[in-house]
């Protein structure tokens, strides 16, 4: 015994359109999320799939008259082909226009970014002069205290050396 659906064709299908009204995309996840959860995956996905395919319609639908433009008359025709070609001219000035604006946005921040990247490297490099003053200052402190080491090493062993005199002198006396 066969089960039955759980939502029918049309509910999938106005859940699409629902979607599509707010400006999303109805995915299967997202029609099934739509209808409360209820439905198989593979079952709104084929649904939604064939009613697309189908609903892909003319902008506008022609009547069933073999009329062709061809065979409409001749001023008609000239007065339609003539706000073809304007439209067909303005599309492609649009297009135009769209590329030159979308080349400026790329130059104004592509320097905008050549910019920031030239603070921070400029901000590097002080840093690093920054870094090599202290290290320039570090070593000569560093030369002075050895200096000042040496000398009170040679102080210190002057000091031994007098301090063990006075020892052979004190046992002298002593003894």
């Amino acid at each position: 015994m066969a089960r039955h659906a759980e939502v029918t064709e049309q509910e999938i299908i106005d859940a699409g359109l629902a979607l599509e009204k707010r400006g999303r995309r109805p995915n299967p996840g997202a029609l099934r999320k739509e209808l409360g959860d209820r439905g198989g995956l593979a079952r709104i996905k084929s649904i939604w799939e064939t009613y697309s395919d189908n609903r892909d319609d003319p902008l506008y639908e022609s009547s069933k008259e073999s009329l062709t433009f061809d065979s409409l008359p001749t001023h008609y025709a000239d007065n339609a082909q003539t706000l073809i070609d304007k439209v067909v001219h303005a599309m492609k000035q649009m297009a135009i226009a769209g590329y030159i604006d979308a080349q400026k946005l790329f130059e104004r921040r592509l320097k905008s970014l050549e910019a920031a990247h030239e603070q921070a490297l400029e901000h590097y490099k002080e840093s690093e002069r920054s870094a090599d003053e202290c290290l320039q200052k570090l070593e000569g402190e560093l030369d002075e205290l050895q200096t000042e080491l040496d000398s009170l090493a040679q102080q210190n062993a002057k000091l031994l050396i007098e301090n063990a005199e006075l020892r052979g002198k004190l046992e002298a006396v002593k003894g």
